[in-house]
Order: structure tokens, then sequence, then C-alpha cells
């Protein structure tokens, strides 16, 4: 009980975004980009603009208002076509002095720190005013050709920046609030309904050039899950087991605060295996040893509530 009563402390104190939380959220759910579109009316016929975004449902707009005063800066945009709202930032006193500055000191750790790099190197194109010649505005053109889904990448070779390797003399360690922000966007808590009844998994999805990252997620929660493969160029894994969730997930929880809507997923969790606690909730029946009903339907209606 001490860890639920922790847990529900933490759960209802607001504060500042950490912000390597920041940067986890970011590698799961950002998008920095180079957007270029004709303008006939320019020297070049071409405009360009930077543009630094988070995108994720209208369920998440607190937690995206969290993101914006955590940089002090940029702006809330709500899309009713498809229930999103994005979280974005274009002007270049932020991008320098707000953006920037934090990915620097809190680095990506997955293939979106390529798109970051190619990012502040358009930045740098723009604040030397270099993007002002047809050169530099061929560059900015050729930049915003190459990142997100435009990279290309070696077939069969996984990508991981130096400061996640180990053996490098610039490693940073992977952080427990790196993760939590990776697991709200990118992460799935759930719990099993059907003939596994009452088993819970931690599930993470990525593109497979992101293996490298998935693994180290997985060894950092000490479980020895395979990927597998998700939908096309998708990996996966699912993190489960009443031991691992008792002595690494919950524990991990506990200390590193979850944000968001899937915060409120966790808190069901940590309720349910309260009630699971000592076995009450099974019965022995001959050899083996049944769900009694009360906690069965109680657990479908925490779940589901």
């Amino acid at each position: 009980m001490p860890l639920f009563n922790k847990f529900f402390k933490n759960m209802n104190n607001k504060c500042i975004l950490k912000p390597d939380f920041v940067t986890g959220l970011s590698d799961a759910e950002r998008c920095s980009s180079v957007r270029v579109w004709e303008n006939k009316r320019t020297k070049f016929k071409i405009n360009v603009q930077l543009d630094f975004k988070i995108k994720m449902l209208e369920n998440e707009t607190e937690l995206l208002y969290m993101v914006r005063s955590f940089f002090n800066c940029g702006i809330l945009w709500h899309y009713s076509k498809d229930g999103t709202v994005w979280f974005r930032v274009q002007d270049i006193y932020s991008i320098k002095n707000n953006i920037i500055p934090h990915f620097l000191k809190y680095p990506l750790r997955g293939t979106k720190y390529l798109d970051f790099l190619s990012f502040k190197e358009a930045f740098h194109i723009i604040e030397s005013k270099e993007h002002l010649t047809k050169k530099g505005m061929d560059k900015l053109y050729s930049l915003s050709k190459g990142m997100n889904t435009g990279r290309e990448y070696l077939t069969d070779v996984y990508y991981s920046p130096n400061h996640t390797k180990e053996n490098n003399i610039n490693y940073i360690p992977i952080s427990g609030h790196y993760i939590n922000g990776f697991i709200t966007g990118d992460g799935c808590l759930s719990l099993n309904l059907g003939k596994l009844f009452g088993t819970m998994y931690l599930s993470i999805s990525q593109h497979k050039n992101n293996r490298l990252l998935m693994e180290s997620i997985a060894k950092y929660f000490e479980s020895q899950s395979k990927l597998y493969s998700g939908r096309t160029n998708d990996i996966q894994i699912n993190i489960g087991g009443v031991q691992l969730w008792d002595n690494v997930i919950f524990r991990h929880f506990e200390r590193y605060p979850l944000y968001g809507n899937k915060k409120l997923k966790l808190y069901k969790l940590l309720s349910i295996r309260e009630l699971k606690r000592n076995s009450k909730h099974l019965i022995q029946v001959g050899k083996y040893r049944k769900w009694k009903s009360y906690y069965k339907l109680r657990i479908i209606e925490i779940w589901e509530s």
C-alpha cells in the first residue's frame, strides 16, 4: 500500500516538466522540418520557414500546454478534422533561444536526432543570411527534402547517435524521465481482459530504424522480451510479467512521474494490482486457481471507467 499512496500523491502534484521528459516526448511525437513552398513574388520563387512541432490527440491538450510553458514560447493549434492539437514554434527568436539550446543540452536519442542536426544547420543558414543567396536557398531546399520521411537510411543498418553508445566518450545514460516522455508519445499501457485476464503490458512501437533505441528501453526495464515486427516497417516490444511490474515497472513510475492521458491508465493498473495483492482474487477449484467473480467484475469496472 505505501507504493500506492506515493504514486497517488505524485499523480496529483502538478509540476514543471523535466527536460529529459520533454526530449523523450519529442523523440516520439516531434517533427522538426524546413518548410519550402513556391512563391513567385520572392527573389528565388520559393519561401522557407523553420517549423518545430509536437502533434498529439486533443485529449493531450493539457500536456501540450505544459510543454509550451516549459519552452516559454510557441502556440497550440487545434485541428478539428483529425482531432489533434499541435504545439508549434516557427519564429526564429524562439528557435534560437529556446528550442535549439534545449536539444543541445538534452539531446534526442533516436533517428530524429539527425533531423535536429539538419534543422540546426538550416537555422544557421538563415541566421547568417546565407538564405538570401541562391546557394543558401539551394542548401535549405536540399535539407528540407532529406528530413523526416524523406531521409534515406542504409538497409539493415540501425542508427544510434554517439551519445547513446556506452563505449563512446560522449555517452549519456538513458534517463527515466526521457523514457516516460517517450512512453507518453509512443507507448501503450494495457490490460488483458481475455484469455490471460488481468495480465498487464507496457508496449512500445517505433519505426525499425530505431531498433537500438528500443533495445535500450527494454534493457532499462530489465526485460527479456524480444522485439517483433508490427505494421510495415514498425517494431514493437511488450514488457510484462507480475514480478517485473512489481519490482521494476511500478517502481520506475514511482520515481519518475508520468504525465498526460497515460497517467490515468497507470493509476488504474496500480489500483488493479492492489486488488490482486496476496492472491485474494483467486479461488481454488480442484487443481487450479480461478478468478473470483467479484474481483473480475471489479477489475473490468476500474479499467473501463
